[in-house]
Parts: C-alpha cells; structure tokens; sequence
C-alpha cells in the first residue's frame, strides 16, 4: 500500500485482539484498511511486551488475509491440494 501510494491513516481502524500462535496471550492492536489487516502493533503500556512482538506477532497476521500463504500453501493454482 505504501509503495502504490494507497496508504491512509485517516481510514484505518484499530482493533484489539490476543495472538493465538502461543500461550502468552500478548495483546495485538490490527489496523485495517479497505477490509484489509495492514499493520500489527502492541500497546506500548501492555505489561507483557512492552510494545514490541514477537516475529510471529509481527508478520503473521498476513496469514489471515485472503490470499495469503495460509488460504495458498498446499493447494494447485484451481485451489486444490496437491
């Protein structure tokens, strides 16, 4: 979105939730564009981290997105699995 120049503050919106990938339960602020999740933050006041993630907390939201690696790994270009 960046590099397209499509990238807008003004029309994201924040959502708390808790990463699912281990037991910790650290609290992920999403940021959503046009449907999309477009950057995951911590709080920086959240006791646990502190503001900052883990590499799985940080990226891996992009699992989530249409598209991506989650909703293509495995599968034949028809979205098969191979």
């Amino acid at each position: 979105m960046r590099a397209a120049g499509t990238w807008d503050d003004a029309r994201q919106t924040a959502t708390d939730t808790i990463c699912p990938y281990c037991g910790v339960g650290c609290t992920l602020t999403l940021h959503v564009q046009d449907g999309r999740i477009v950057k995951a933050m911590s709080p920086l006041d959240n006791g646990i981290t502190l503001g900052n993630l883990c590499i799985k907390g940080r990226f891996g939201w992009r699992f989530v997105q249409p598209g991506g690696a989650a909703g293509t790994a495995g599968t034949e270009g028809d979205g098969r699995r191979g």
